[in-house]
């Protein structure tokens, strides 16, 4: 029996499942900290809810969402407060005391307050013409070095956060917490794996991302090791069948190349942008995405290759898991990819001066 399919088999234990799609009580999911529900309420936080988790692959593989379960986009708020969820927990069970529980979970809550719209589809570009990507995004705004951040910074200097500390952590630089931000099984890793399978698999009983934080903790029993092991086996699949599925490839290689074409219509202003606020820069982009027509269209716009860097991840059985050294053990590799296309004139990814927006907003509130 593969690993995927033995996870399916995973024992639910009594405690209330992770919700992945409502985390609307705010005082029970922050455990009612001041600091938390502060940040939460910040704008720079808020924008999140308008930041598609998996960014223009959700968009082409959910085109119409309507909230049942696989017509479901999730968002980053969402994702962000799933880790801290996860954060707290690792607390709880490690009795971690009350100042540096607050660094964890500000650190969890915090990760990824610097994703621009549609994250990692536009950040490469983003990168290369304006010089900034989300690691130095987070930390512009946790440092309050943008107009973004200043009540996120604020917040943090109220309740005496150690600001370099709290950046040391979410980079991963600072190992403390069993490498729980840093090492190959944490807390954004196993919240954004099991949301993604499960958005995509929401018929089949999966291991919760409570039982794969319980189970990295503890390391007690071979139960452990397999619900970690069986926890990869879902990163490999998640990679394989939505990141860099046909989809994944050309839904991030069109936002790119759509992007440098219209450098003119961004600025360093656009990073910070809601989704909504970017396709009103960029209404063909968001038509594109959710198009019927959308490979043939994207066929005729490339007259070459698409090349792409594939990840596999597997698992060093040579690894002790019992020793916590999880980079011996839990593993990728990275393979250079080709996914070719034909080739025809077309107009789409010129952008026009001036052109209809309302009606790109028609199947959801972004």
């Amino acid at each position: 029996m593969n690993l995927v399919r033995s996870a399916q088999l995973d024992l639910r234990s009594s405690k209330p499942t992770h919700s992945f799609r409502d985390p609307t009580d705010i005082p029970a999911i922050t455990g009612g900290d001041p600091l938390l529900m502060e940040l939460v309420a910040t704008p720079a936080f808020q924008r999140l809810r308008e930041i598609r988790f998996l960014g223009a692959i959700d968009y082409r593989l959910i085109p119409s969402p309507n909230g049942k379960p696989g017509a479901t986009r999730y968002t980053r708020y969402q994702h962000s407060l799933g880790v801290m969820r996860l954060a707290r927990l690792y607390c709880d069970i490690q009795s971690v005391l009350s100042a540096k529980r607050r660094l964890v979970c500000a650190a969890a809550l915090l990760h990824d307050i610097g994703h621009p719209p549609l994250s990692h589809s536009m950040e490469p570009v983003f990168k290369e013409k304006l010089g900034i990507e989300h690691h130095k995004a987070t930390e512009d705004i946790i440092s309050g070095r943008v107009p973004q951040g200043a009540e996120v910074y604020s917040v943090l200097r109220r309740h005496r956060i150690d600001v370099d500390n709290l950046i040391a952590l979410i980079s991963g630089e600072c190992t403390e917490f069993d490498r729980f931000f840093g090492g190959p099984i944490n807390f954004d890793t196993i919240e954004g794996v099991l949301r993604s399978y499960e958005c995509f698999r929401p018929t089949s009983s999966m291991t919760r991302p409570d039982a794969v934080t319980e189970a990295a903790i503890r390391r007690e029993a071979l139960e452990d090791r397999n619900i970690v092991d069986r926890f990869w086996a879902y990163k490999d699949w998640v990679y394989k069948n939505i990141i860099n599925s046909r989809s994944g490839v050309l839904s991030d290689f069109v936002c790119q190349l759509f992007l440098r074409r219209n450098l003119d219509d961004i600025d360093v202003g656009s990073y910070f942008e809601t989704e909504r606020d970017f396709f009103r820069r960029l209404p063909r982009l968001r038509a594109l995405l959710v198009s019927h027509e959308f490979e043939s269209i994207v066929s005729s716009l490339i007259d070459e290759p698409i090349r792409y860097r594939g990840r596999s991840y597997y698992i060093d059985s040579a690894g002790d898991f019992f020793s916590r050294y999880d980079d011996a053990r839990y593993k990728h590799s990275r393979t250079e990819q080709v996914l070719s296309l034909k080739d025809e004139a077309t107009p789409w990814l010129a952008e026009p001066a001036h052109g209809p927006q309302e009606a790109l907003f028609h199947d959801d509130a972004i």
